[in-house]
């Protein structure tokens, strides 16, 4: 007896993946540049973002299925559609401390290190067919009303409603940051090391209601600001000094 809702097709996905990841594949040294500075800027968000992706991306390739299932009743297409968007969208979240994750499926928890990503969703065909098997079985339960609970609070990414919210100036920012970043975090900035700050960051913008977009040209602002002073000082050794630079050093 065959099932009365709809159910996103694994072998078709499976052979559309195959296919778009012969076209798009990532490049291994994309996560593990020989000639990288040994700082960690990429942030634990945008790894777990681009898993949450594949949710995403499955559940466009069984749009046209899902529609000619629904050929005759809009309003149920619509709703299922939403239903498993809505449940992508809220993939990322956030445990009690900040820290981030995504769990497949119940079966893999990701937190957003590069080499973890790199070693399911890079290098290993058979471990990222696995991966995609496992969000579709996962989608599936959503559809056959299984879906899967986790209480902790989502982080929406950019498609989540803009919400309007007091501007705050930047000396009110900086004392929002100070009281709500541990001190080790931003001791550790100094290194430019921005992984545990990125990520404790992402947790307290999306309290303010910042969306992720501007959140990013936030985190790139901040990390600019300590690594320029390094691009400065290096551009001055190459460059001569100007009379005001020299009597400014004899004064100090």
């Amino acid at each position: 007896m065959g099932l009365n809702y709809f159910q996103i097709n694994k072998k078709n996905i499976i052979a559309a993946f195959k296919k778009y990841t012969d076209k798009h594949s990532d490049r291994a040294d994309d996560y593990n540049p020989s000639h990288a500075k040994p700082t960690d800027n990429t942030s634990s968000y945008f790894i777990l973002d681009r898993i949450r992706g594949l949710y995403h991306w499955i559940i466009e390739q069984s749009k046209l299925n899902l529609r000619r299932k629904y050929i005759h009743d809009d309003k149920e297409y619509k709703k299922i559609l939403g239903k498993l968007e809505n449940y992508a969208r809220n993939k990322i979240k956030s445990e009690k401390d900040g820290t981030m994750y995504l769990r497949v499926n119940n079966q893999i928890t990701f937190r957003g290190d590069k080499k973890e990503y790199r070693d399911h969703l890079v290098q290993s065909r058979n471990k990222q067919v696995s991966i995609v098997k496992k969000i579709v079985d996962e989608l599936n339960g959503v559809l056959a009303g299984k879906e899967i609970e986790d209480e902790n609070k989502p982080i929406l990414n950019d498609t989540s409603p803009r919400m309007v919210h007091k501007e705050h100036t930047s000396e009110e920012v900086a004392d929002i940051i100070l009281k709500e970043v541990p001190e080790d975090y931003l001791l550790e900035i100094v290194d430019e090391n921005f992984n545990n700050f990125n990520n404790k960051l992402y947790v307290i913008l999306d309290k303010y209601k910042v969306t992720a977009a501007d959140t990013k040209e936030i985190l790139n602002k901040i990390q600019e600001s300590f690594t320029k002073q390094e691009e400065n000082e290096n551009g001055n050794e190459s460059e001569p000094e100007t009379d005001n630079t020299e009597s400014e050093n004899e004064e100090l």
